[in-house]
């Protein structure tokens, strides 16, 4: 008996992302059917070398220090690449964004699929089950999966494959569904890589810092530690880059009553970077009250805080600058339009009134009205009854 009802090669393949930028993957699970044979499945978690965002790890479960020992997607790519090569039709939920987040992260080391072509199961549902007539969450994976009996833990990556491979096997098992109009050519990927694809965004970090403080504040379990120990991984995270373990454990530090300059100028120096200027400055306020109160040297954060306002005044004036030449420069091109538009119209006005002129005059109105000649439209002195004319003759 055949595992897969369709001949050919196919790759079914589910991945989640660390972060909002939707560049690279955290975790990948497939599973390979060739010959109507399932030959592999396979999960592994992958190291993106970059941040997690709290909404991500809300979603997933997944966290930066899971993945620190993992293999990064071009190690992973030198052993199951080949199961991605032309030949293999690609399958997913929502495919093309599945195949677009890989291509971004395989970018970074010059590689990409080489699969050409690929089927959806969220196409497969809306045009062959609903046939267009699907409500509003129908096509959720979680809701699909529900809807025929397949079991699915959502957002784990081995799950979620899994439901892909069973909705294709359920269409064929349950409705003969032909799978030739629903397999289509993948196209070029367009994606070019930037240096600076991979630091947070100042908005994703905000966000970041309330999700911290809440974790704090309701003494969440990742949170029962001791202020050094914090430190300590909170200096781990700052050497390897990683933000979002900067801002958590040096926070969690501070919380944990910990005063050194060092940890206050590393968290204010983060927070510079990510252009949270309100939140470098409240660290260094912060550091200096405590290392006053605990009779430390606290000049330098005085120091350091003196540059960052001199720093953020200069780039206030240079936003200034530049928001007062786009004014310029919008005024300047509102004015150009509006003598455009203002040339032509007393043109047309010029020739209405030329127009209207009779051919014997020679004088506008106003000029009539100068000379004291009366309007045409004046109204004429009202007539006197002949009886009130006799009243007013005076007796002989």
């Amino acid at each position: 008996m055949y595992d897969f009802p369709y001949p050919g090669k196919y790759t079914f393949v589910d991945v989640e992302i660390p972060n909002l930028n939707n560049d690279c993957i955290c975790a990948i699970s497939m599973i390979v059917v060739e010959d109507q044979k399932e030959v592999l499945r396979h999960t592994e978690l992958i190291n993106p070398k970059t941040f997690f965002s709290a909404n991500n790890i809300e979603i997933h479960h997944i966290h930066r220090k899971d993945v620190l020992d993992a293999r990064t997607i071009e190690e992973f790519w030198a052993d199951y690449g080949h199961y991605f090569d032309e030949g293999y039709i690609i399958g997913a939920h929502n495919t093309l964004s599945d195949v677009s987040v890989l291509n971004k992260d395989l970018a970074r080391y010059g590689k990409k699929i080489q699969a050409t072509h690929y089927i959806d199961t969220m196409a497969i549902m809306e045009k062959f089950y609903y046939k267009g007539k699907q409500k509003k969450g129908d096509l959720k994976l979680c809701n699909i999966a529900d809807h025929l009996g397949i079991e699915i833990d959502h957002h784990n990556p081995e799950s979620d494959v899994n439901a892909c491979y069973e909705i294709v096997r359920y269409m064929a098992r349950y409705f003969a569904m032909d799978l030739s109009p629903f397999v289509t050519e993948i196209p070029e990927p367009k994606h070019k890589h930037h240096k600076n694809d991979h630091k947070p965004s100042r908005r994703q970090m905000k966000i970041f810092l309330a999700f911290t403080r809440r974790q704090i504040a309701t003494r969440a379990p990742n949170t029962l530690m001791n202020a050094k120990s914090a430190k300590i991984l909170g200096d781990k995270a700052f050497k390897a880059n990683d933000y979002e373990g900067i801002i958590f454990h040096y926070e969690l530090a501070l919380a944990r009553h910990w005063s050194s300059p060092g940890l206050y100028l590393r968290l204010a120096q983060t927070y510079d970077s990510l252009n949270m200027y309100y939140d470098a400055v409240r660290v260094l306020d912060q550091g200096i009250r405590n290392l006053k109160a605990a009779n430390q040297d606290w000049h330098i954060l005085k120091g350091v805080q003196s540059k960052f306002n001199d720093l953020r005044t200069s780039r206030l004036e240079k936003q200034k600058a530049q928001a007062s030449r786009k004014l310029v420069e919008q005024a300047s091109h509102s004015s150009r339009s509006a003598e455009e538009n203002g040339e032509e119209k007393p043109a047309k006005a010029a020739g209405a009134k030329k127009k209207s002129r009779k051919p014997g005059s020679s004088k506008p109105k106003q000029l009539k009205k100068q000379t004291g000649q009366s309007s045409p439209k004046a109204k004429k002195p009202a007539s006197v009854s002949p009886a009130k004319k006799k009243k007013a003759e005076p007796a002989v």
